[in-house]
C-alpha cells in the first residue's frame, strides 16, 4: 500500500484482525518520508508487519527502474523509532542457512541478534572455520523471510500492469478496475514479481499487444490448491484475498475501481501442515 493512501488502505485490510495505531502511522508517515526524499524513490510502499518477542519490524520497500521489464523492490526496515535502514541482500547459500536455523525461530525484535549462539560460533571458529565469514543475524533472518513471503504473495488485480514498448513494467492507465462477478474469481488475480512459469516466459519473446497485459503469474497455479481464500465483505464494495500459506497476509481490491493493494501482518510463520489440512 502506497504512503499516502495508507490510512483508507489500512482501513480496508482491518477485518483480517490487525491495523496500526495514530502513533504508529504517524511515525510511519515521518519515517517513509524521509525514506522516500533520502532515496529518491517516486513512490514509496508499506509492505506490512513482523512481529517479535521484544519488538516489532515495520516493513517498506520502494521500487527502482531496470534496464529491462520488471523494476527491482528493494525492502527497507525500521523498530518503534520508525528510522529505516535497508534489508541486506541474501546469497542463496546464506538463504539456505537461515532456512536450516530458523524454521521455527521467532523474531526477538534484536536486529543484531546472531542466528547462532555464541557457543556454536565459537566450536565453528575452532574447528578452522573462515574467520571473516558473515555472521548471520536477525536483520539477515528478516531479509530472507520478507523475500520469500513477498515471492509468495504480493497480489495485485488483473490488468493492473502492463509492458510498455520499451518493455517496462508500468501501472496501467486504462485499468478502472474489476467488475464485481470478476472480483469473486481467483483467476482474476496475479503476482507482482517475474514470472516463473514456462507459459509466461515463452509469451515474453512475443511482440504481442495482448500479452503485455497478461504477463504475471497467475495465482489460481498456486499450490496447495485452496491456499488462497476469496471474501466478498458485506457491504459487497470490498473483495479481500487472503493466504492461508502466510496467515496474516491479505490483498484487497474495491469494484469497479482502480484502488487495491495489499499488507501482512504476522510472526513470519508458514503453513507448512496446509497441504495437510485442505
Amino acid at each position: 500500500m502506497e504512503l499516502f493512501d495508507i490510512e483508507y488502505s489500512l482501513d480496508q485490510v482491518a477485518s483480517a484482525g490487525h491495523t496500526l495505531n495514530i502513533h504508529e502511522i504517524t511515525g510511519l508517515r515521518s519515517g517513509l518520508t524521509k525514506l522516500k526524499c533520502d532515496e529518491k524513490f517516486t513512490s514509496i510502499y508499506f509492505w506490512g508487519k513482523v512481529f517479535g518477542k521484544e519488538g516489532d519490524y515495520y516493513v517498506a520497500y520502494g521500487l527502482r527502474a531496470t534496464e529491462f521489464e520488471f523494476p527491482q523492490k528493494k525492502f527497507y526496515f525500521a523498530g518503534d523509532t520508525f528510522v529505516f535502514a535497508e534489508l541486506p541482500l541474501i546469497t542463496e547459500a546464506e538463504a539456505s542457512e537461515i532456512i536450516g536455523l530458523c524454521m521455527e525461530r521467532q523474531f526477538e525484535g534484536k536486529p543484531d541478534a546472531p542466528l547462532k549462539p555464541a557457543t556454536e560460533a565459537g566450536e565453528g571458529a575452532t574447528e578452522g572455520a573462515d574467520e571473516n565469514a558473515k555472521v548471520l543475524t536477525e536483520q539477515d533472518h528478516l531479509a530472507q523471510i520478507v523475500q520469500e513471503i513477498d515471492f509468495d504473495t504480493a497480489v495485485v488485480p488483473k490488468g493492473a500492469y502492463s509492458i510498455s514498448e520499451e518493455h517496462q513494467v508500468v501501472s496501467s492507465i486504462d485499468f478502472k478496475g474489476l467488475s464485481n462477478m470478476e472480483a469473486a474469481s481467483l483467476s482474476s488475480y496475479l503476482h507482482f514479481r517475474p514470472a516463473i512459469s514456462i507459459a509466461k516466459l515463452r509469451a515474453l519473446a512475443r511482440d504481442d499487444v495482448q500479452f503485455y497485459s497478461n504477463f504475471l503469474d497467475p495465482l489460481e497455479e498456486d499450490l496447495p490448491i485452496g491456499c488462497w481464500a476469496i471474501r466478498n465483505e458485506p457491504s459487497t464494495t470490498l473483495v479481500s484475498v487472503r493466504s492461508l500459506n502466510w496467515p496474516g497476509y491479505v490483498a484487497f481490491h474495491v469494484p469497479g475501481t482502480p484502488k487495491f493493494g495489499s499488507c501482512y501482518f504476522g510472526y513470519a510463520q508458514k503453513n507448512r501442515d496446509l497441504p495437510f489440512l485442505l
